[in-house]
């Protein structure tokens, strides 16, 4: 059976995809549904024992209508008579007017006609609660009790007491509702705050009887939680749990994905062309924007306030946007079709999201990201289950959960779930954060191999050309060295040739002529052996030593010179090795020195001569003086001795001097450089 056979249709391929992708989207639902739970229960589930007996889950609601004419920001607004004026009407507490309500309330909305026609409203919710024996106090057997509400949203919090005891003095034979807390002023703050009244030390068994009001405009609609009255040490630890998952958790979140966005920021200044890291510092800003109503207290003005929940609400949406940019960039393929449709939708989005536009309503805004990010969720997924990357996929997963969150939120926002919960988007972005964590640590593990490979690549091709050059440098030095040994044969043949063979040849046609006696004969077979060993003398190991070579000079010439009743002084100095001195240069020296010599022996008569060497700046001299009859150096005719003796001492890079006069001796310096380019 071929391969062809066994492969599924394309049509049963497809099916297999789109429920591989409905597979994924149930699996991340469920994931993103399990952390909203998980969070909920811990934000919401009262403890076991005392804990629940202060837990109200159930109250009596009066909703009373307010005075038209009055401040529109009466929430805010102080004036004469404003606790008479928002207590007047409110019954007592066996008064006919109490309605059942069961809390959490969702969304509540006015009751009646009446109540639409006033200018605001207060919706009073009465519970009582008996004060239990926890503790002791310095004032006897008291118990400090607190009211907690997790959360109330959408009007100003006020607070009454009916009889009692009232900032520490017991009310009077007659009783009557006092305001005991007033939460106007943070009113537009209210919405993310929990409520903390403190009650003051009770007597055990004491009825205490609340009322909580919601003060907000008939065409408005308020959430409210559970109340939870009882004793402050059981209620504590409760409301710091809430505050860290409402207030603080937010806010360090957003702090920690700014500071990472500024680091991808600036690691993005250095390499212009990683744009993801520019995304995710573009993300993270118009997250911290976003966030601001965790940090910032709201304008004061309706105006302001309107603009400002507009800064935040666009900017979610541009959160929204830059994710999926950042998400994109990290899927093999280019999708330049889907990023400007989302560049469009962001900017057309955050300009019909403006105060006075069709989208100003906080749940519509909500509602077009929820459809859009759906839609751009469900093709990211699809790319990432087909041939998408591990790091887009991972990516893609993170976005998925926080789109759930953002649902979460939305139902949260339009009362659609118990205002107790948690909003979870801040906490998805720290989804977000991890992701991009691992995809840059990945990216960079990634690097690091890469770097790694290449690396251990250069090493073995650095071996191999190692290897390669150490075996062109063998043959090479192998070539330099045969090369050597017949340019030192070409010149030993030239140098014999010139020299010895030249003497030879000329005595050997006198000999044949009979020209010669045999002392002469003598004579001459004696400087074709000088110059013989003047070849074999160049050829000596010398270090570039100057010194060392005229010594050799020295010896082979000493006993000739004292056969010739020459006094030999011996004046030199050391000297600096000379780069340049190699054999065929120092067989030069050796025959300009020894040509004085010879001229000395022959033509001087003189019984002493003085060799000395020393130092002269950048050159050195080789002086060669003695005491003979001299000659006059204008009238001597320039023979082939001092015509040879000044092209060696030129070939050499130096020069040559004569000084002598009739009767005085003879001084020869021949002066050489310390230092010469051998290149030249």
């Amino acid at each position: 059976m071929t391969d062809s056979a066994l492969a599924a249709p394309p049509a049963l391929g497809r099916r297999r995809a789109w429920w591989a992708v409905a597979g994924m989207v149930a699996v991340l639902l469920l994931l993103g549904g399990a952390v909203a739970l998980l969070v909920t229960a811990v934000a919401a589930a009262p403890s076991p024992g005392p804990l629940r007996d202060a837990m109200r889950d159930h109250a009596l609601l009066h909703l009373e209508a307010l005075p038209a004419g009055l401040p529109a920001d009466l929430p805010e607004a102080q004036f004469e008579g404003r606790e008479r004026l928002l207590l007047q009407s409110l019954p007592s507490p066996d008064a006919a007017g109490w309605q059942p309500a069961s809390l959490p309330a969702l969304k509540q909305t006015p009751l009646g006609d009446s109540v639409a026609r006033g200018s605001l409203s207060v919706w009073w919710y009465r519970v009582q609660v008996v004060v239990p024996a926890l503790s002791v106090d310095s004032a006897g057997a008291r118990t400090p009790m607190v009211l907690y509400v997790p959360r109330v949203s959408g009007g100003a919090v006020l607070l009454a007491q009916y009889g009692g005891e009232v900032g520490g003095e017991t009310v009077s034979a007659a009783p009557h509702w006092q305001l005991r807390w007033d939460g106007s002023a943070g009113w537009r703050e209210q919405w993310n705050r929990p409520v903390w009244v403190d009650l003051g030390a009770q007597v055990p068994g004491t009825r205490l009887t609340l009322a909580l009001g919601v003060v907000r405009a008939p065409d408005r609609s308020h959430r409210l939680s559970r109340l939870y009255v009882g004793p402050r040490e059981l209620l504590t630890r409760r409301l710091e749990l809430r505050l860290l998952l409402q207030q603080a958790a937010p806010q360090v979140a957003s702090l920690t994905f700014l500071a990472l966005g500024l680091v991808a920021f600036v690691y993005w200044l250095g390499r212009r062309g990683n744009r993801p890291y520019l995304l995710f510092a573009l993300t993270s800003v118009a997250w911290t924007l976003r966030n601001l109503h965790y940090y910032v207290q709201f304008p004061a003005s309706d105006t302001g306030l309107e603009w400002f929940w507009w800064m935040s609400n666009a900017s979610l949406s541009w959160v929204m946007v830059l994710m999926y940019m950042f998400a994109i960039r990290f899927d093999r393929r280019r999708h330049r079709g889907l990023e400007r449709a989302l560049v469009a939708f962001v900017v057309i989005a955050t300009l019909l999201a403006m105060p006075g536009s069709p989208l100003q309503a906080v749940s519509q805004i909500h509602l077009v990201n929820a459809v859009v990010a759906l839609g751009v969720g469900l093709t990211m997924g699809w790319l990432a289950w087909h041939d998408g990357g591990r790091d887009f996929r991972l990516i893609t997963l993170a976005l998925w959960v926080t789109n759930v969150f953002g649902l979460h939120d939305l139902l949260l926002v339009s009362g659609a779930i118990t205002p107790e919960s948690v909003y979870l988007l801040p906490f998805a972005m720290l989804l977000m954060f991890l992701a991009f964590l691992h995809a840059a640590q990945h990216r960079y593990s990634m690097a690091m191999d890469q770097v790694a490979q290449a690396n251990t690549m250069l090493e073995q091709q650095l071996a191999t050309r190692e290897a390669e050059l150490r075996t062109n440098h063998e043959k090479l030095r192998a070539v330099e060295r045969e090369q050597a040994l017949l340019l030192e044969r070409q010149r030993l043949m030239r140098d014999m040739h010139d020299g010895l063979g030249s003497t030879l040849m000329s005595s050997l046609v006198l000999v044949e002529q009979g020209r010669l006696e045999a002392p002469a004969v003598a004579l001459l077979l004696r400087e074709c052996v000088d110059d013989l060993r003047l070849v074999i003398d160049s050829l000596e190991p010398i270090g570039h030593d100057l010194i060392t070579l005229l010594a050799l000079l020295r010896h082979r010439l000493g006993r000739r010179l004292e056969a010739a009743g020459l006094q030999l002084a011996w004046e030199v100095d050391d000297l600096p090795p000379l780069n340049w001195l190699y054999p065929p240069d120092a067989l030069q020296i050796l025959r300009a020195v020894q040509e004085v010599l010879t001229n000395v022996l022959k033509h001087a008569g003189a019984q002493h001569i003085r060799i000395a060497t020393l130092q002269l700046g950048d050159r050195v001299e080789v002086l060669i003086e003695d005491d003979g009859c001299g000659f006059d150096t204008e009238e001597a005719p320039q023979g082939r001795g001092l015509r040879h003796l000044a092209q060696r001492a030129a070939r050499l890079g130096g020069e040559v001097r004569i000084d002598s006069a009739p009767g005085r001796g003879t001084r020869v310096r021949l002066h050489l450089p310390l230092q010469r380019n051998l290149a030249a």
